[in-house]
């Protein structure tokens, strides 16, 4: 069972769409605070100058290292770790208040200084001395924070949704066994439904799949009583994370439809990355990619797509729901095997020195290559051996929990004619974030970029499907596939 995130929580980093890296220091630090006492300095908001100063290292290459195409989850540059970043509330406070104002380029309209004066009046009130070491108390105001800055890409992650994060990018093993799917509760109803099966796990051996609903584990019955869909949910989690942590074979109690079945799952230790998988589901075939934030994502999805058309599917569908982004080559590299001359977006950073991210095909290797305004031509970031093109018909589904890469690939498949089934999406796809540490274990993304098509205008934040059809968690729990089944059908 992978652990469930918040929706903020899963709107994943950018580095450029959509990529993680360290958030770096200001020029100019102000004097140590967190360590030795518990005040938070004021740290002077940066403003996107009208030319980039190509003497100095742009923000992008300090958010990625100096390499686009492969950052990395990393906590602050030290210069700032050791003067501000302290495990107290001080040092909390402090390296959040110069992360978002040295690199935020979003486009709230937040007074961003008032909003960080309020929140550390609010922090001495609930706390007293801000010296103290972080609480976990701390996290429930430190999301509320955060959230002022009214942008849906900027949010705070505490320390088990970091760790989970970095372990999605890393793709590192699992810190305990899993089951290797998600659930939600169904609405009004006794037990859980199956919202998506890892690809290569144990759910996926027991041959669970989507839109199972679990009834019962291991004999104890999933019943909610009068419980809303959330406390519901919070206790279905800790009955089945129980009966998960022995590793040993645990038996669930399922309905396939209207079906009654028992199944045998075995956890064991897994990867934490989600990779794409692809079936055929009559003449069509079903190319589901959970996420975007694991390197060779793309490489797998130019397989399937190759698999597609050597099974000789008529029509392919792209399964985009609930995945909340990731890096953007791989996006990239995504979008170039159906729309490989829209493949690509330019992101201004509040250096104003920007970069324009592309796909170049040629014969037997594709590459995702970046150009920047204060260097001549262009540097290869991701190679893609053997690239496919898919030519026939194409639809994309998409739910309110699709955000960031997913929104930027669908609005670029849709404009070469692929048709969008489903729900509005998160609406963050016009920016581009970063994720990095602070104190404490703690996390923090900031929008940091601007998203332009590699035409030149802005991004559209939420994608509007083609075709409305709700993602209804009820219907499939009892084995109606909405989205997927009005895709299917436009191919009779």
């Amino acid at each position: 069972m992978n652990r469930l995130l918040t929706r903020r929580t899963l709107l994943l980093c950018v580095g450029l769409l959509n990529a993680c890296a360290a958030v770096p220091p200001p020029t100019s630090l102000p004097p140590a605070s967190g360590s030795s006492g518990d005040d938070v300095p004021s740290v002077p908001r940066l403003i996107r100058p009208a030319q980039p100063n190509c003497a100095v290292r742009s923000l992008a290459a300090q958010l990625s290292g100096g390499d686009l195409a492969r950052l990395s989850y990393t906590t602050f540059a030290p210069s700032l770790s050791t003067q501000a970043s302290s495990a107290t509330l001080a040092g909390l406070l402090t390296a959040t208040r110069t992360a978002i104002n040295t690199n935020y380029y979003g486009f709230s309209t937040v007074d961003l200084q008032a909003l960080h004066e309020t929140w550390e009046a609010r922090f001495r009130a609930a706390f007293g001395s801000l010296k103290q070491a972080i609480p976990s108390a701390a996290d429930a105001l430190m999301n509320q924070y955060v959230s002022g800055v009214n942008d849906e890409h900027t949010f705070y992650l505490d320390p088990a949704d970091y760790r989970a994060l970095q372990d999605q990018s890393s793709g590192a093993p699992t810190p305990s066994p899993r089951f290797g799917f998600q659930f939600a509760a169904v609405p009004g109803e006794d037990g859980v439904v199956l919202t998506d099966v890892g690809a290569g796990t144990p759910a996926e051996d027991a041959g669970l799949k989507r839109g199972d609903t679990i009834l019962s584990v291991n004999g104890a019955a999933l019943s909610r009583s009068n419980q809303t869909d959330g406390d519901a949910a919070s206790a279905y989690s800790g009955l089945l994370g129980a009966a998960v942590k022995s590793g040993q074979s645990v038996t669930l109690d399922i309905r396939r439809g209207e079906t009654r079945l028992s199944v045998a799952v075995t956890p064991r230790i897994i990867a934490s990355s989600a990779l794409p998988s692809g079936q055929l589901v009559g003449p069509a075939y079903l190319l589901r990619i959970p996420s975007f934030a694991t390197e060779g994502t793309a490489q797998r999805v130019h397989e399937l797509v190759r698999a597609a058309q050597k099974a000789g599917a008529s029509r392919l569908i792209l399964d985009l729901r609930g995945n909340r982004g990731g890096l953007v080559s791989e996006a990239t590299a995504v979008s170039a095997a159906f729309a490989p001359k829209l493949a690509g977006q330019t992101l201004e950073f509040l250096d104003a020195q920007d970069y324009t991210f592309a796909y170049q095909g040629s014969g037997a290797v594709g590459q995702v290559t970046v150009s920047g305004v204060c260097f001549s031509g262009s540097q290869p970031l991701t190679t893609i051996q053997n690239p496919a093109l898919w030519n026939g018909p194409l639809e994309v589904l998409v739910n309110a929990d699709s955000a960031s890469a997913s929104e930027v690939v669908t609005e670029t498949l849709q404009n070469v004619g692929a048709t969008a089934l489903g729900e509005a999406t998160v609406g963050v796809g016009n920016t581009a974030t970063q994720i990095g540490g602070l104190p404490g274990s703690r996390g923090l993304s900031v929008t940091v970029a601007r998203s332009r098509s590699l035409g030149g205008a802005y991004l559209t934040a939420k994608v509007a499907p083609n075709v409305t059809v709700a993602d209804d968690l009820k219907a499939l729990a009892h084995g109606q596939d909405l989205p997927l089944q009005a895709a299917l059908t436009r191919g009779q």
